[in-house]
């Protein structure tokens, strides 16, 4: 049953109870705290593996449309751009501070793109800092289609020329996450493929040639499927979306729908549920993507997503963490979107609001110490 049908259905099923006669023993009516209950607080006895997405800001249409702000939250640098002399070493000060193992880089094969990771990799060696990143793969720039769809030859020479000129190779840095084992952690997207573009990429073909070209080069990565959406069931996608992924990862989850703005984490909580016991069978990880906060009416004034952790407050964040470590899957990886998505009111960095508070609550709930 969709989740969004929930609370409709109970109030339909006590209807039919009414007018049937049921007696009460005979037609009680759904346990409603099956549904809608409050998040406890989930100690670990372990660390868990957190990134969060990184937004690359480079134009100041990020911040403002005709003189005016459209983002949400105050942020401590100013209405900066990540290229700024000085912006990057203190956002990696910023993520030491959270205990962040990695931040989630866009990769389109822009030059923006590689500045970034350049700008990156310098600073954190010129500060000592401890945090690390990793790719995200973007398929777009391939321009591939239902009529050339990525598996046919010639696109899949240009996808792994592109891994072993520019992806693999940024492998082998010491700043880019790995597990402890060596294993580097690789996402790439999207999972989840436009209606107009459903032939255009068979996961189940692609990836299979993909680790082995990879392979060739010294790695056995980790890759993690990004649906750039939320809420939907497994059960709405096809099998080559999720199994060929050591795991999948839900990066939206925004909404204007009612009975989620009533049950908010525990609807939540029972879609990662579902995901993670539907998955399994597949051998394929659930990965948690939490949002700090979220508020996009600053951007969009004709918004009503729910909004949550306005001013700075965590309340929500921690529900948030928690439903995640009651999701994990076999690597114990949780994505926090996002760094510094302002448009979206979803910055985990320090702002004038938050206070650094939301960095506070990252270390605490995924780190032991």
């Amino acid at each position: 049953m969709r989740l969004n049908n929930i609370l409709l259905y109970i109030q339909v099923f006590g209807i039919l109870c009414i007018s049937t006669g049921c007696e009460q023993d005979e037609c009680p009516p759904p346990d409603k705290d099956k549904y809608v209950y409050d998040i406890p607080q989930t100690d670990l006895d372990r660390d868990v593996v957190t990134g969060a997405y990184y937004t690359n800001i480079t134009s100041s249409s990020t911040w403002r449309k005709s003189g005016k702000p459209i983002y949400s939250g105050t942020p401590v640098l100013g209405e900066y751009l990540s290229a700024d002399p000085g912006v990057i070493e203190k956002q990696l000060k910023y993520a030491d501070e959270a205990a962040l193992d990695f931040f989630v880089f866009t990769y389109d094969a822009a030059s923006a793109d590689k500045k970034l990771i350049e700008n990156f990799i310098n600073a954190r060696t010129g500060i000592g800092a401890k945090v690390k990143f990793i790719i995200n793969y973007n398929t777009k720039h391939l321009k591939v289609s239902n009529s050339s769809p990525l598996q046919d030859e010639a696109n899949m020479t240009k996808l792994k020329d592109e891994f072993s000129k520019n992806i693999v190779p940024i492998f082998a840095d010491e700043a880019y996450y790995k597990f402890a084992d060596g294993t580097p952690l690789l996402m790439i997207t999207p999972s989840n493929l436009s209606s107009s573009a459903t032939s255009s990429i068979n996961y189940s073909l692609v990836l299979p040639e993909l680790r082995e070209h990879i392979g060739n080069g010294g790695y056995k990565p980790y890759i993690i499927g990004e649906f750039t959406t939320g809420w939907a069931a497994p059960v709405n996608y096809a099998d080559h979306q999720i199994a060929p992924f050591d795991g999948v990862t839900l990066n939206d989850w925004k909404t204007n729908v009612y009975d989620r703005y009533y049950a908010f984490f525990s609807f939540i909580d029972l879609n990662w549920t579902n995901w993670r016991n539907t998955i399994q069978s597949s051998d394929t990880d659930f990965i948690p993507c939490v949002f700090p906060s979220y508020d996009d009416r600053k951007n969009s004034s004709s918004s009503y997503y729910y909004q949550f952790g306005i001013d700075g407050d965590t309340k929500d964040y921690i529900d948030f963490c928690n439903v995640a470590k009651r999701n994990l899957g076999k690597r114990d990886v949780v994505l926090v979107n996002s760094w510094n998505n302002y448009q979206k009111g979803t910055a985990l960095e320090p702002t004038e609001e938050n206070g650094g508070r939301y960095l506070a609550v990252t270390r605490e709930q995924f780190k032991l110490k």
